[in-house]
């Protein structure tokens, strides 16, 4: 048998409503609002494999 890492990337999305005067301004005031959580969860999550990595013949740490 062979060793794995198989890496995962979950994805969730979030709208944010903003009032702006142009779209750059709209985005700065939604990162804004999101790092004080004033954010809707759209439910919207996925989770897909991004990588699998054999190391087998290597020193990195193992937790099966």
């Amino acid at each position: 048998m062979k060793k794995y890492k198989v890496e995962f990337v979950q994805t969730e999305t979030f709208i944010v409503d903003v009032w702006a005067k142009n779209a750059k301004n709209a985005e700065d005031n939604a990162e804004n609002k999101m790092s004080n959580g004033a954010y809707q969860e759209k439910g919207d999550c996925s989770v897909r494999v991004e990588a699998i990595y054999d190391v087998t013949n290597t020193d990195d740490p193992f937790n099966p």
